[in-house]
């Protein structure tokens, strides 16, 4: 199964989640988008410092990366068009428009640090924390719109609750443990297990960020 992951060049998340799957001796390759710093200064003050993904270039010791421009770069629609993937992985990256989804198999997968259709935007976490509910992921295909794409599957994430900077850095370790889970299984079915399902709209919302004063409060309730 040809598979790869598209991500902004640095992006944290796509970063753990090529060090897991290069732990798992799992090689895919990867398409970088523009150019962005090493360092990410707001992910690294949101976790305190205590999440460094492995740095890109001993990644591209083992997976094989391709590098873009932008996600509106002819050479990179070409270049999906001679690849044939089967099925892709957002890995940090602006919005994906239709004529790349259409140009996977079985489409691109996103991992949204949240409840599907609960939880859909911004600071899914923080606001799941907030309203006392346990903090999942959801495995999504992605479509035109933000987050609203057919549930391929839903997973509770067991983050590390001993502060809010550790609950932070823990989002995307414990969501790169999804990832590969259902990166296997769809391998070997060479498909889905479980036939993507539609979201209850009913359900849905869109959450803004949570804003400096509500974090406060969180990192407060992780004290005690």
């Amino acid at each position: 199964m040809k598979i790869s992951l598209i991500m902004n060049e640095n992006s944290y998340a796509g970063r753990e989640y090529l060090y897991n799957l290069k732990r798992e001796k799992f090689k895919i390759d990867v398409l970088s988008i523009g150019t962005f710093p090493e360092d990410n200064v707001i992910e690294d003050t949101r976790c305190g410092n205590l999440w460094k993904p492995e740095k890109q270039n001993k990644l591209a010791k083992f997976h094989k990366f391709y590098k873009f421009k932008s996600l509106k770069s002819k050479k990179l629609l070409n270049f999906l068009i001679d690849k044939k993937y089967d099925i892709g992985i957002q890995g940090g990256t602006g919005i994906i428009n239709k004529k790349i989804i259409d140009r996977y198999r079985l489409g691109i997968l996103n991992f949204h640090p949240g409840l599907l259709p609960n939880y859909r935007g911004c600071s899914a976490p923080e606001w799941q924390i907030v309203e006392g509910n346990k903090v999942y992921s959801t495995c999504h295909l992605i479509d035109e719109g933000i987050d609203t794409g057919d549930i391929v599957a839903i997973k509770e994430l067991k983050t590390n609750n001993l502060s809010y900077f550790t609950f932070r850095a823990s989002i995307y370790i414990e969501t790169s443990k999804f990832l590969i889970k259902t990166i296997n299984e769809i391998k070997s079915l060479n498909g889905f297990k479980n036939k993507p399902y539609s979201q209850d709209k009913n359900k849905a919302r869109y959450m803004n960020y949570i804003g400096d004063e509500k974090i406060k409060i969180i990192i407060d309730s992780f004290k005690y």
